[in-house]
């Protein structure tokens, strides 16, 4: 799929949605061993204001166990009474931003994910009605909103090399209103775009501004920690 017919087709909900569907539908998923680590499902909620399609994220606020401050896809770890991890995401998504279960359709299942503090993620893409009366719990600050057509776009993507596990990854980072999308939620956003896209968006070095945005956020979160 070349550039111009994704972003053609954006302002098409029906069509948007088939394509989604499709592409993770139609695609080997990849499925990480759980071995040690915290079983946890996020959701990654599309909507559209208008003709303009975006997708939801929270601030998360300072007060919960880990990633303070930083903006995320709403999500949690998994309990031993969930029927399935995309029940895990429409259970936490519910209890994060008051979004009922019954209103989210589930789109599919993109590849598994590893956070830094040992979480085994499993992400949910799911459409979700827009207006919506969301009501968000102590865990979030704010919510947050990434246009489809911006995280598409060849210029925004920005990354950086480091390890992780013995091996070579890119930390990516986005920069929205509201903050710098970086980390697991980052990794997950650049996986959902370039699927979708049909190709691997190109990214670039990253910014200053980006750079000292998490660096505030780090320093903030270790402060707190002292603090408590």
């Amino acid at each position: 799929m070349c550039h111009a017919d994704i972003q053609n087709m954006l302002h098409d909900r029906a069509e948007l949605k088939r394509h989604i569907a499709d592409v993770l539908g139609s695609r080997e998923r990849r499925i990480i061993p759980r071995d040690n680590l915290r079983e946890s499902a996020v959701l990654v909620p599309l909507s559209w204001d208008g003709d303009d399609p975006f997708l939801l994220v929270t601030k998360r606020s300072m007060s919960v166990e880990h990633h303070k401050g930083e903006i995320s896809f709403p999500g949690g770890r998994a309990e031993e009474s969930d029927e399935s991890l995309v029940f895990t995401a429409l259970r936490e998504a519910e209890e994060e931003i008051g979004l009922k279960p019954k209103d989210v359709e589930v789109l599919g299942l993109l590849d598994d994910h590893i956070s830094i503090v040992g979480y085994h993620i499993t992400p949910v893409v799911g459409v979700v009605p827009c207006p919506y009366e969301f009501t968000i719990n102590s865990e979030s600050e704010t919510l947050l909103f990434v246009s489809l057509a911006s995280a598409l776009q060849d210029t925004v993507w920005m990354a950086e090399e480091t390890s992780f596990m013995g091996k070579g990854i890119h930390i990516y980072y986005l920069q929205i209103d509201g903050g710098v999308i970086w980390g697991a939620t980052a990794r997950i956003l650049k996986h959902f775009v370039d699927l979708i896209a049909g190709r691997t968006i190109p990214f670039g070095e990253v910014s200053p501004e980006a750079k000292a945005w998490v660096k505030g956020l780090l320093t903030m979160q270790a402060g707190y920690r002292l603090n408590v």
